[in-house]
C-alpha cells in the first residue's frame, strides 16, 4: 500500500468535520445520474452535486470546519481570507453562523456576480491585483487592522483540507462500487481531502485530479516538485474556469496529493469546458459555473476513454465543485463553442 500522506489531517479529522457539519445542519451532496453521461462516457458516472452545497460550491465544508475550530477568543476577532470567490462566501457563511465578522480580499478580476455573493454572506469585501504574493499581503493586512483576525487559507489549511475530505466520506459510504473519483484542482485542498479520506476508506480507489489545460500537475508528480517555476507560479491560469487558476498546489495539500493521486492528470481547455456547461444544462438540467464542468468535460474526452480502458473503470465518480455564475457569463458560454 502507499505511505499514509503526512499534511497533519487523518480520516478521524474528516470524522469530526463530518459531525460539525451536521451540527450546522448541512446534509450530504445529492449523487446526479445520466444515461446518456454514461453512454458517452462508457461507464456508470456518479455527478457528486457540490453546486448544491450551501453558498453554491464545496467550499462551505472546509470554512465551516474551520471556523467551527477555532477558540471563543479567536473566533471573536473575526476572521481573514484571500479567495477567486467561492471560499470567500463559504468562510463569509461560516463566520455569519458564528456571530462572528469577516473579511475577504479578492482578486479585481472576480466575476461580480461571486463578490455580490460574498456580500450577500455579510462579508466585507476587499480587492487587490490578481497575484498570490497580493492576495497574501493584502489579507494579511487586513488581519492586522482587525486586531489579529484568524486567517482561513482557501486550501493550505489541514483543517479545510479535513472539511473538504468529507465529500470523500459521503463517496465512501454511498458508493462503495467505485473504481475512481474525478476531482477538479486548483490549490488542491478538495483533491488532497478527498484523497487522504478514501485512502482510508476505499485504498483501492483511483483519485484522478482534473486540472484546466497549461496547469502541469502531472509533470510535478512525476517530478515530485510542487513549483516548477517559481516566479509564473506567482500569477494565475490563463481559463474560463475563474475559480481554479491557481497554478500550484499548496504545501499541506501537496503532502497528500504527491503520495495518493493517481499518476494520470486529466487536462482539459475551455471549449471542452464550454460543452460540458451545454450538457450539464440540456441533459442533467444543472446550472455550473465553468470549474463545475471541469470534471464532466473530462469524463467526455478521449484521455478519461483511454484511461478508462486502460484500468478497466466501470465506476467512476466526478466531482461538480461549484455552481456561481451569472446569467450573461453563462449564457455566453453555453451559446458559444464546438
Amino acid at each position: 500500500p502507499r505511505p499514509r500522506a503526512d499534511c497533519n489531517m487523518t480520516i478521524s479529522s474528516v470524522r469530526v468535520a463530518a459531525e460539525r457539519l451536521r451540527a450546522v445542519g448541512a446534509r450530504p451532496t445529492p449523487v446526479l445520474r445520466s444515461d446518456w453521461v454514461d453512454a458517452t462516457a462508457g461507464c456508470a458516472c456518479y455527478l457528486k452535486a457540490e453546486h448544491l452545497q450551501r453558498t453554491g460550491s464545496f467550499k462551505y465544508r472546509g470554512a465551516t470546519n474551520a471556523v467551527a475550530g477555532l477558540d471563543a477568543a479567536s473566533a471573536a476577532l473575526g476572521v481573514v481570507c484571500h479567495s477567486s470567490g467561492n471560499h470567500g462566501a463559504a468562510l463569509a457563511a461560516a463566520a455569519a453562523e458564528r456571530g462572528v465578522p469577516c473579511c475577504v480580499v479578492v482578486p479585481r478580476t472576480t466575476p461580480g456576480a461571486k463578490i455580490d455573493n460574498m456580500r450577500r454572506y455579510g462579508a466585507r469585501v476587499v480587492l487587490c491585483e490578481p497575484t498570490q504574493s497580493a492576495r497574501s499581503e493584502t489579507a494579511a493586512a487586513e488581519a492586522a487592522a482587525m486586531g489579529g483576525a484568524a486567517f482561513v487559507h482557501p486550501y493550505d489549511d489541514a483543517a479545510v483540507l479535513a472539511g473538504q475530505g468529507t465529500i470523500g466520506l459521503e463517496l465512501a459510504e454511498e458508493l462503495p462500487q467505485l473504481d475512481a473519483v474525478l476531482v477538479p484542482v486548483s490549490g488542491g485542498g478538495m483533491v488532497g481531502g478527498i484523497a487522504v479520506a478514501l485512502h482510508a476508506l476505499r485504498p483501492g480507489v483511483r483519485v484522478i485530479a482534473v486540472e484546466p489545460k497549461g496547469k502541469g500537475l502531472g509533470r510535478c508528480l512525476a517530478l515530485s516538485q510542487r513549483v516548477l517555476d517559481p516566479e509564473a507560479a506567482n500569477g494565475a491560469l490563463d481559463t474560463i474556469a475563474d475559480a481554479i487558476r491557481t497554478k500550484c498546489l499548496g504545501p499541506t495539500p501537496w503532502a497528500a496529493a504527491s503520495q495518493l493521486l493517481d499518476p494520470a492528470v486529466l487536462s482539459v481547455d475551455d471549449d471542452q469546458i464550454r460543452a460540458a456547461m451545454r450538457i450539464a444544462l440540456l441533459e442533467l438540467k444543472q446550472v455550473v459555473e465553468p470549474a463545475g464542468a471541469l470534471t464532466l468535460a473530462a469524463l467526455l474526452s478521449p484521455a478519461f476513454k483511454q484511461l478508462r480502458e486502460e484500468h478497466q473503470l466501470r465506476h467512476v465518480a466526478a466531482i461538480v465543485c461549484g455552481g456561481n455564475i451569472d446569467l450573461e457569463t453563462l449564457f455566453l458560454h453555453v451559446r458559444t463553442g464546438p
